[in-house]
C-alpha cells in the first residue's frame, strides 16, 4: 500500500513539472523583423540589439544567429560574427547560407585556407539558392592568392548561375579588361545594356574599353552617357572628363598626322584558294538569340526544371553546357528585338531571363 501511494505522489509531481515548448514563433520573430529592417537601413547598433533579444529567446532558430552574424561582419566585430555562424550550425548543420558567410568572414580575415573550405561546402549543396555568391567571393579568394585561372572560372560560374548577378559582372568585365581581352569585356558590356542594365559604371567601363580599341567615335558616346545620366557620382563624372580630354587629344593627333602625311595605298586582299570541286563546304552557322532563364551544376537538375516548365505549358527549351553549367535556354530569335519581347512575356509569368547568343 505505501509502494502504491508513493508511486501516485511522483506521479502527480512529473505531471505539475513544466513540459518544454517550443517558442511561439510571433514572440521572437517581432525582434528579428526589426532587426533586419535597421539591418538594411545600416543602423547595426540597432540591429544587433534587437537580434541579439530574439537569440536568446530562440536559441535554436538558425536564420537568427546567422543574421546576428552579419550585423557583426559589417562593424567588424570578426569573432562575435564566426561564434554568430558556428551557431547557426549548431541549430542546423546543413544550413549552407551560414556556410558561405564563415568563408566570406574568413576571407576577409585573410585565412584563404578556412575561406575555400566553407565556401566549397556551401557549394557542395545542390538546394543552395545562393551559389552566384558564393561562386563569387570564391573567384575574389583566388584573385588573392594570386590564382588568375581559378579567378576567372569562379566568376565566370557566379555571372553563368545568375547572369543579373551585377556586381560580378562588372569584376569579370574588369578583369577581362586587365587581361586584354578587349572583345570579351565589349561583348559583356553590351549585353548589359541590352538588358536594360545602363548604369553609370557601366558605360564608363566600355569607354575606356572602346578607347583601348582606338574606336573614338564610341568612346565618346559612352563618356557622354556617363555625363548625362543623373545618377553619375562625382568621382565618375571626374574619370569621364579626364577620359574625354584623352579621347580629344587622340582625336586632335589623329587629325593632324591625316593632313601631315598622304595616306597609304590601301592594302590588297591575298588571294584565297579555292576549294577543290570535291570538297563538302560547310554550311555558314548564323548566330540567332535566346533567353537564359536558369543554369545548373548538374545535367539533371536543369532537365527536372525543364520539365517542370513544359508541365505548366512553356516549351520550346534546350540545355547549353559550358564549362561543366548546364544553362536553360528558352526559344532561338533572329534577332534581339524578338528575343525582347519573348522575355517581356516570361516576365509576366513570373520567369525571368537575360538574352544571350546561341548558335
Amino acid at each position: 500500500m505505501r509502494r502504491l501511494i508513493a508511486l501516485l505522489v511522483v506521479g502527480a509531481i512529473l505531471s505539475c513539472s513544466p513540459k518544454p515548448q517550443k517558442v511561439p514563433e510571433e514572440e521572437w520573430r517581432y525582434l528579428y523583423d526589426l532587426g533586419m529592417s535597421s539591418f538594411y537601413a545600416k543602423n547595426y547598433s540597432e540591429a544587433i540589439a534587437n537580434l541579439y533579444k530574439a537569440s536568446q529567446i530562440a536559441p535554436k532558430e538558425p536564420i537568427i544567429w546567422n543574421a546576428l552574424g552579419l550585423a557583426y561582419m559589417s562593424v567588424e566585430e570578426y569573432r562575435k560574427a564566426e561564434q554568430a555562424f558556428k551557431k547557426a550550425l549548431e541549430a542546423n548543420k546543413d544550413f549552407s547560407e551560414a556556410k558561405m558567410n564563415l568563408g566570406i568572414l574568413y576571407a576577409r580575415e585573410k585565412d584563404y585556407k578556412r575561406a575555400i573550405e566553407f565556401l566549397q561546402k556551401a557549394l557542395e549543396d545542390e538546394t543552395f539558392d545562393k551559389k552566384h555568391v558564393a561562386y563569387y567571393h570564391l573567384a575574389k579568394v583566388y584573385k588573392e592568392i594570386g590564382d588568375k585561372e581559378k579567378y576567372m572560372e569562379y566568376l565566370r560560374k557566379a555571372t553563368a548561375y545568375n547572369p543579373l548577378f551585377i556586381e560580378a559582372q562588372l569584376e569579370l568585365g574588369s578583369a577581362y579588361m586587365d587581361e586584354k581581352k578587349y572583345r570579351e569585356a565589349e561583348k559583356l558590356y553590351n549585353a548589359l545594356i541590352e538588358n536594360n542594365f545602363k548604369s553609370p559604371e557601366i558605360y564608363l567601363s566600355l569607354a575606356k574599353l572602346y578607347y583601348e580599341l582606338g574606336k573614338i567615335d564610341k568612346a565618346k558616346e559612352s563618356v557622354k552617357a556617363v555625363l548625362e545620366n543623373k545618377h553619375t557620382n562625382n568621382l565618375q563624372r571626374t574619370q569621364a572628363y579626364g577620359l574625354l580630354s584623352k579621347i580629344l587629344i587622340e582625336e586632335q593627333s589623329a587629325f593632324i598626322r591625316k593632313t601631315m602625311k598622304p595616306s597609304p595605298p590601301p592594302p590588297q586582299p591575298k588571294p584565297q584558294p579555292q576549294p577543290k570541286a570535291t570538297e563538302k563546304q560547310p554550311p555558314p552557322q548564323n548566330k540567332g538569340y535566346g533567353v537564359q532563364i536558369a543554369a545548373f551544376s548538374s545535367l539533371e537538375g536543369a532537365k527536372k526544371f525543364i520539365k517542370s516548365l513544359k508541365e505548366k505549358g512553356l516549351d520550346n527549351m534546350r540545355i547549353n553546357e559550358v564549362s561543366g553549367i548546364y544553362k536553360v535556354i528558352y526559344g532561338r530569335f533572329s534577332s534581339k528585338k524578338e528575343a525582347k519581347e519573348s522575355l517581356e512575356k516570361l516576365k509576366e509569368l513570373k520567369i525571368y531571363g537575360f538574352i544571350v547568343e546561341v548558335e
